[in-house]
């Protein structure tokens, strides 16, 4: 389970520094993140403050629960979870405004996946680190259907957007045990 969590637990890093829109979102999309010559797939879940990521083919998945204060990192196949407190730094980039967002700057209008969308130039700051993403946040359903840092070494793409998620998406799966042999910081520790 170590080794499974330390893998996850930096594709959580990586999408925990991509995803931030307005909560009162219901949707279900696909997720496609490419990070260089690397594609991968999965699932984005969004009811209000609760976010459930699933990387493609893996039986390890997110759930953030802005509504508890926690990530859980579960692990289906084991019936285990690890927790972690939420914060700034963890939290999604699912809303319009991104966690430590120093600077925002309208760069013009496009057409993402049916979606019209603002186009920003984004900059965050986290601890001394400054990072610049572009980020397009589609206005008829108030949420950032893409992100990409600037220097197009990363980005995140949500297609096929529907209304709706179940209540169910975001509960601990009955049975599931916490994992107290791996550290819970497993989920922290840094941006993209």
């Amino acid at each position: 389970m170590r080794k499974g969590a330390i893998l996850c637990g930096c594709v959580l890093l990586v999408l925990f520094a991509l995803v931030s829109s307005a909560f009162a979102v219901e949707i279900t999309a696909d997720m496609i993140t490419k990070e260089g010559k690397i594609v991968r797939s999965g699932k984005i879940y969004v009811k209000d403050t609760k976010i459930r990521v699933e990387q493609g083919g893996t039986p390890i998945y997110s759930v953030v629960r802005g509504d508890k204060g926690v990530i859980w990192q579960i692990n289906a196949y084991e019936k285990t979870y690890i927790e972690a407190k939420l914060t700034p730094e963890l939290k999604p980039f699912v809303e319009e405004k991104f966690p430590g967002e120093v600077s925002r700057k309208l760069l013009g209008a496009e057409t993402i996946d049916g979606h019209p969308t603002k186009k920003y130039e984004v900059t965050i700051k986290r601890g001394k680190a400054t990072e610049t993403y572009h980020q397009w946040f589609a206005t008829d359903i108030k949420f950032p259907v893409k992100v990409a840092n600037v220097n197009g070494k990363w980005s995140r793409e949500y297609k096929n957007i529907k209304k709706g998620a179940a209540d169910s998406l975001f509960d601990l799966p009955k049975g599931a045990e916490k994992d107290l042999t791996s550290a819970p910081d497993v989920l922290g520790g840094g941006g993209h």
